[in-house]
Formats: C-alpha cells, structure tokens, sequence
C-alpha cells in the first residue's frame, strides 16, 4: 500500500489529524520533562527567560510536520488567530537574513512574543521543548538537549519520513512557517504599520502606511 502523504497548504484532512496525533504523542515525555524541571528552584537560575529564542543563541530548526503543527494552532485557536498580523510581521522581518536552505542560521523567533513562546503549550518544537541547561544532561557545558530529547528527534524523523518520503528537510523556523503561512503572507497587506500589528487588530483590520 503506498505512503499516504500531507500534501499542498491542507493536505489531506485524515491524514493531517493522524500526523499531529502522532506528533502530539512524541512531545508529551518533554513536556512532563519540564514540567518536572520546572518545579526544581535552581533551574534556569539567573537565567534570562527564552533568551535561547533570540538571535544571538537560536538556530533552532524544524520539521515539515512541526511546522504543520505550529499552523494548524494558528487556524483553530481564536486567540492565536488574532496575533497572527503580528507574526507575520516579525515573520517577514526574520527572513530578511537568511538564505533560503536547510543550514543552520541565527534569527528571532517570530513565535516569541512579551517573552513567552505563543505555541508552548500546544505546538512547541520538539528542539525547544528539550533544550534546557546541561547540568540535567551533559555537565561539561551550559545548554544541551536532554536524552529524551534525542529520543524524540529520532521519533519525529521517523514521523516525517513516513508522511513526507524521504525528501523533507529541517529548516531553521522562520523558513519552515514562511511555507506554512505562504497564503497569509501573500495576501497580508504590506502598507500595515507595525505598530498596528502588534495591537491585536485582525487581519481585515485598518492600517497605516509604513512612511
């Protein structure tokens, strides 16, 4: 019987909900991983909050069904739905310095807003869920990923395999959602004003020219 894959913006519908099933069951040991870590008062200790997320420390990349994931969230939370003008707009801004390949490249994460991941407790990537200060993996350094953490890695390819082939790539965020978002993104208006953006107006909302 042949592979059934996810294919165009939707894919099929079947398929897609048995993906993000799959997917939703590769995350959750990291999620009770941090939850766990999270109650231990010495972790992340003088640590700045999701600084990992910023420019200087991230080139975090994700898989086609991660990225999937993260969209999906967008079109059936309400809340999300609504902030979506806004990561477009840091979107468009982070694509500005890469190039367009499955390398690793520094960048802001859209998805990082008031300094808490928008998609944490919904559709988080698996390299961010498992990335936490190395004293709870490797002690020779500062940050690292967990054991299980690499187990999940090894889970996800396999997911993506089977619903991709084996021609998927892992891509740095900010490329992956330019994909996923490819409507949006073509059909956002481009005279918005970021300041607006970051109002909480809805797409149809209206906009300033930029000057």
């Amino acid at each position: 019987m042949p592979r059934k894959k996810l294919t165009g913006n939707s894919g099929n519908r079947y398929v897609e909900d048995a993906s993000m099933k799959e997917l939703d069951q590769i995350r959750a040991p990291l999620y009770r991983e941090l939850e766990k870590l999270s109650k231990d008062s010495s972790y992340q200790r003088g640590k700045e909050s999701h600084l990992c997320c910023t420019r200087k420390y991230n080139q975090m990349r994700i898989s086609p069904v991660e990225a999937r994931s993260i969209a999906r969230a967008f079109r059936k939370d309400p809340r999300l739905r609504g902030r979506l003008p806004a990561v477009l707009e840091r979107l468009e801004k982070a694509l500005e310095g890469l190039s367009d390949n499955g390398e690793r490249q520094s960048f802001d994460c859209p998805l990082l807003e008031n300094s808490k991941c928008m998609v944490h407790g919904v559709a988080k990537p698996i390299g961010c869920l498992a990335w936490h200060p190395r004293q709870y993996s490797d002690p020779e350094g500062e940050y690292g990923f967990t054991p299980r953490g690499w187990t999940a890695f090894a889970a996800r390819d396999r997911l993506n395999d089977k619903y991709h082939g084996g021609d998927w790539k892992l891509r740095v965020i900010p490329l992956w959602l330019k994909r996923v978002f490819s409507r949006e993104l073509k059909h956002r208006p481009k005279s918005a004003d970021s300041a607006n953006q970051g109002d909480g107006t809805g797409p149809g909302g209206r906009r300033r020219r930029r000057r």
